[in-house]
């Protein structure tokens, strides 16, 4: 029996090892903070579909609109105001 417990764990890891080489050979670390990338990469993708395609990060301040930028604390009319710039021209 200790035997037969030997060869199944021995084969578990040899799969995983198959897996994992697999993996990294596709850019996928499964011993890594996968999750952490993960959550990037989804936030990254909501910026780009709710920008329009006009960031590619979700760290760009333009990523931040509408309830994007309520929930985040801050918009127009929630901390962030706009005014007109001044028209006349400093030169003439």
């Amino acid at each position: 029996m200790p035997e037969l417990t030997a060869i199944l764990i021995a084969k578990r890891e040899k799969d995983y090892d198959d897996k994992k080489f697999l993996a990294s050979i596709q850019g996928i670390d499964l011993e890594g903070k996968s999750s952490d990338r993960g959550q990037k990469e989804w936030e990254d993708m909501k910026a780009r579909v709710f920008s329009g395609g006009a960031v590619k990060d979700s760290n760009d301040i333009v990523s931040l609109q509408g309830n994007t930028a309520k929930t985040a604390g801050f918009g127009i009319g929630n901390g962030l105001e706009y005014s007109g710039t001044n028209t006349k021209n400093p030169m003439g």
